[in-house]
């Protein structure tokens, strides 16, 4: 009887490591979002903890810059995950799962800065992108969205 059991439960283990809605459940991505208040004004000043995207920064219509906020969180794929931003507003962040391209993974994600605007990304693992977001104060903010599939992920 034992002979039996072992290969059974054997079989059993492998088919269920390899279903896809089982995999699909262990992808997780881990999401970065730097909230970058965005003005214009008579003297330009860029936020020392922003030096790393200084030049990406310069190309766009405001002279100054500021960090607000650096918000990390994980989300599972197919799930959502809402983040408050300044200013009583919003983003929710939707993790759609990950496609290779090239041979690159790319992860797939959704982002809603409520109530209107609605993005769908495809970023590299590890890879970010600025998004100009909502009107706050006399400027706006800008989003520098990091997507990277967290350990374990497939």
């Amino acid at each position: 009887m034992n002979s039996f059991r072992r290969p059974a439960i054997a079989f059993l283990l492998c088919l269920l490591a390899s279903s896809p809605s089982l995999g699909a459940q262990r992808q997780r991505a881990g999401i970065q979002i730097r909230v970058i208040y965005a003005v214009k004004q008579a003297s330009p000043s860029i936020d020392p903890a922003l030096d790393d995207i200084r030049e990406e920064l310069k190309e766009l219509p405001f002279d100054k810059f500021r960090l607000l906020d650096r918000i990390r969180t994980e989300v599972a794929k197919g799930a959502e995950v809402e983040l408050q931003l300044p200013g009583d507003k919003a983003i929710a962040v939707k993790f759609l799962g990950v496609d290779n391209q090239d041979g690159k993974k790319m992860l797939r994600l959704q982002l809603t800065v409520k109530p209107a605007l609605r993005i769908s990304l495809r970023l590299a693992d590890g890879s970010r992108t600025l998004i100009g977001g909502p009107g706050h104060l006399e400027g706006k903010l800008i989003l520098d969205v990091n997507a990277s599939l967290k350990a374990g992920s497939e």
